[in-house]
């Protein structure tokens, strides 16, 4: 079996759309639409990386990646945002962002980061 990722992403397009991906490259994927069950799924599992959206009505992608760095020290997180060069890579490493993943996806990208 592949990883465990967390998906956070308010568009269930977005997650279906990853969520297949993901299964078909073997990986076992929880998704949900809003950073607050965040804690809640960390206790259910652990994850070695999550993958979120940078703009949700709740929190930020941001906001997410510096709750997991100061909670779950080691967790690769990834930002999926439709703007880039969004953050410097001196923000991006302070907020504990392993990196961006542009929209549209590229399979080939998204398979590159989860096999990393």
């Amino acid at each position: 079996m592949g990883k465990k990722i967390l998906i956070i992403d308010d568009q269930p397009d977005i997650l279906e759309v990853l969520t297949e991906i993901l299964e078909i490259l073997n990986h076992e994927v929880v998704a949900i639409t809003s950073g607050h069950n965040l804690d809640k799924k960390f206790q259910e599992t652990h994850f070695d990386m999550v993958i979120t959206d940078y703009q949700m009505p709740d929190m930020t992608g941001v906001d997410i990646a510096k709750k997991i760095k100061s909670k779950y020290n080691g967790i690769k997180v990834y930002i999926i945002s439709g703007y880039h060069q969004l953050l410097s890579e001196e923000k991006m490493h302070e907020y504990g962002i392993s990196g961006l993943l542009n929209k549209p996806f590229d399979i080939e990208e998204l398979k590159r980061i989860v096999n990393a």
